[in-house]
């Protein structure tokens, strides 16, 4: 139902805006260079102004007045000759548009769906358990949030002072990137009924509590980081800087509803920051998409990170089918989940219906948390697999082709069921991917269901021999087996051009300042269309032959 809102807002999913800011770069400086010198050589560009820097992921955002592409092109061939720069993106806007014992618990059909209310009895969450909402804010002082609301209590409040040392004033309760400040409240407005809140309470709403809605983790410890304003846009170098507060603050898992179809370069500072986030052992799950395309053909970042740490959720409807608006993919969307006419909490004491890939990410992110709650060793490739092998089997295109069953989910947790990992994946000819297994008894052995098609040592290092469809086999000292999920071998999604910038031209006029740039014929990268030459029109005014 969408009673509450017009139909045009209800539906929650971010986008690339179709004009991103023309004046507003990210330069990411070399892990090895001295990151102030970069600055000041950076500072020294009369053509060229430091808005912020991020030292944490080495990123400079700078901004510039230009008058033309040639002379945008020019600026950013200077700064690209600079040796200790790995690359410039630009910082593209990120929108929010909307698509299409607790008093109401009975109108929570995704809960039941399920089966919460069984694994609810092997574990209802702990406060222990960390999950980020990087969102437009959480209402922290919501009737069915305020105790499960995360507090850092490294933090001294309202003194002023950074008592943790961690760069943020004050920041008890999360902080804000949109308002640069310690208070990231959910701002409501015709654009955002309180996405960043909804999320949140699919998460961890307390539950048995006499009141609206439960989440499928009772206890949990929700962070609220906000880097979307009220009118539902934020940049890309906030979004960066959102995640790696997440990580340096404790966080086991972060839920990202927002995301956008874009080049892997323009999105390459976002995926860094996801990288990180997997160097540390933190899950990061992400929405598909809500366009009703395939990941696999056009990538939407940062689900399609293609991280081991990733999750990328599609969304299911109460009949297990695919809502027409979700986004699939058997090749990089991981799995389904409850995401149509969801219910859950918004600011001000309110609770709503919204529907989106938006809400199907927070439940598989909250079931994540349940999962860390029973046991804290668990890896997010560890996670993902136990997800995705215990799922209920739904015709919905995704890797395991199923929506995640919390009961099967935390019984398996709970018996150490064996688990190989990753449960499902594709690589190309040639290439090598590494399993491992969960549960049951080491040490393990490993086969392939077909070594014509890939062939697998028995420490679980596998090796793609020609195109197929294989499955992975593991036997454990007890003599007990488990078999993974399909393993495509000899398919890839497709991969879209490397130019940074999301004016084409301008990578083009680059090409005549400096022919070694990344994404030029002849330069270190695959080229601007995924391996050819950059797309230039023939007799392009200054291109050698022209």
């Amino acid at each position: 139902m969408y009673h509450r809102w017009p139909v045009f807002v209800s539906l929650l999913v971010f986008c690339i805006a179709a004009q991103v800011s023309a004046t507003e770069y990210i330069v990411k400086v070399k892990q090895r260079a001295n990151f102030h010198k970069v600055i000041s050589s950076i500072h020294a560009e009369n053509t060229v102004r430091i808005a912020s820097i991020h030292q944490t992921g080495k990123l400079v955002k700078v901004s510039m007045d230009t008058h033309s592409k040639k002379s945008t092109a020019q600026r950013l061939s200077a700064l690209m000759a600079n040796k200790d720069i790995e690359y410039i993106v630009e910082n593209i806007k990120l929108h929010a548009i909307e698509t299409p014992s607790d008093l109401r618990f009975s109108e929570q059909w995704a809960l039941r769906k399920i089966n919460a209310l069984t694994a609810w009895g092997l574990t209802k969450g702990s406060n222990d358990i960390v999950v980020a909402v990087i969102d437009t804010g959480v209402d922290p002082k919501h009737e069915d949030l305020a105790a499960n609301i995360w507090v850092n209590q490294k933090e001294i409040a309202g003194n002023g002072k950074d008592d943790d040392n961690n760069g943020f004033i004050d920041d008890t309760g999360g902080w804000d990137f949109h308002g640069n400040d310690n208070t990231p409240n959910d701002e409501t407005s015709s654009a955002n009924p309180g996405h960043g809140t909804h999320c949140a309470g699919i998460i961890g709403a307390v539950g048995n509590n006499n009141l609206g809605v439960s989440g499928i983790n009772q206890h949990v410890s929700i962070m609220p980081i906000r880097f979307l304003g009220a009118d539902g846009s934020g940049d890309l170098f906030s979004s960066t800087k959102a995640i790696d507060y997440a990580i340096a603050n404790g966080a086991h898992v972060i839920s990202a509803s927002w995301g956008a179809p874009s080049t892997k370069a323009m999105a390459q500072p976002i995926i860094d920051a996801v990288e990180r986030a997997n160097q540390k052992g933190v899950l990061f799950v992400a929405a598909a998409g809500n366009e009703g395309a395939s990941n696999d053909s056009t990538p939407s970042y940062p689900a399609n990170a293609g991280l081991i740490n990733v999750i990328n959720v599609a969304a299911s409807n109460p009949s297990d089918q695919k809502p027409s608006w979700s986004n699939l993919g058997r090749l990089t969307v991981d799995l389904a989940s409850p995401g149509e006419d969801i219910l859950s909490t918004l600011p001000g004491n309110k609770y709503g219906n919204l529907s989106g890939t938006s809400m199907a990410t927070p439940l598989v992110a909250g079931l994540a948390a349940l999962l860390k709650s029973q046991d804290a060793s668990l890896t997010p490739p560890q996670i993902k697999a136990i997800l995705q092998s215990t799922g209920a089997k739904v015709e919905i295109e995704t890797a395991c082709k199923c929506r995640i069953d919390a009961a099967a989910a935390t019984s398996a947790v709970a018996t150490k069921a064996l688990t190989i990992f990753p449960a499902a994946g594709h690589l190309d000819i040639g290439e090598t991917m590494s399993f491992g297994a969960w549960g049951g008894s080491a040490p393990y052995t490993f086969t392939s269901s077909d070594p014509e098609i890939a062939t697998i040592a028995a420490d679980g290092k596998l090796t793609a021999v020609k195109k197929g469809e294989i499955k992975v086999n593991v036997k454990d000292s007890a003599g007990n087996l488990a078999t993974s999920l399909d393993i495509l071998v000899g398919q890839k999604p497709s991969e879209s051009g490397n130019c940074p910038f999301g004016d084409p031209m301008i990578c083009m006029i680059m090409c005549i300042i400096m022919p070694d740039a990344p994404w030029c014929s002849g330069g270190g990268g695959d080229g601007g269309n995924g391996g050819d030459a950059p797309g230039l029109p023939p007799g392009f005014p200054g291109m050698p032959g022209a």
